[in-house]
């Protein structure tokens, strides 16, 4: 069974209002904007009032917690030079710790100064630091035995 041309035309109008619809109706929730630290020291006022995901490693020796407390740590993460305070109210990952890298989710406070999160994502570079030294040139994986020819 063929489609004539109105009935092309007509399915063509519907996918293409279906598109628009979903294009432009967008409530902006969903997908947050992924930025630097340095970024939103040097603009606070455009990341005000929206929750972003920040990126930066944590300084050394700016990990405080709240005594008494299982999640309320104040930190400070720096990127290309640039530093912005931290309040986690949240427990953070097993691989937390001052000089790893670490993804904040949350929002910069009224006056731009301080970002509050509850939610993290870190790594240790150590780790994986380790690891490479492990692995050097010509040599088999870990647990593997040469073969012999």
């Amino acid at each position: 069974m063929a489609l004539n041309l109105g009935s092309k035309i007509g399915i063509g109008v519907v996918i293409a209002g279906a598109v628009g619809y979903l294009v432009f109706s967008d409530p902006g929730e969903g997908v947050l904007e992924y930025v630097y630290a340095e970024k939103v020291v040097a603009t606070p006022q455009k990341y005000q009032g929206r929750t972003i995901q920040v990126h930066g490693n944590v300084v050394e020796g700016s990990i405080s917690k709240k005594k008494g407390t299982t999640g309320d740590y104040r930190f400070t993460i720096e990127s290309a030079g640039e530093r912005l305070d931290v309040h986690f109210t949240n427990i953070p990952p097993d691989t937390f710790q001052e000089g790893g890298e670490v993804v904040l989710t949350g929002r910069l406070n009224e006056a731009g100064t301080l970002f509050e999160s509850d939610e993290m994502s870190a790594k240790c570079p150590s780790k994986y630091e380790e690891e490479e030294s492990v692995k050097q040139p010509g040599s088999p994986a870990p647990g593997r035995t040469p073969s012999r020819t």
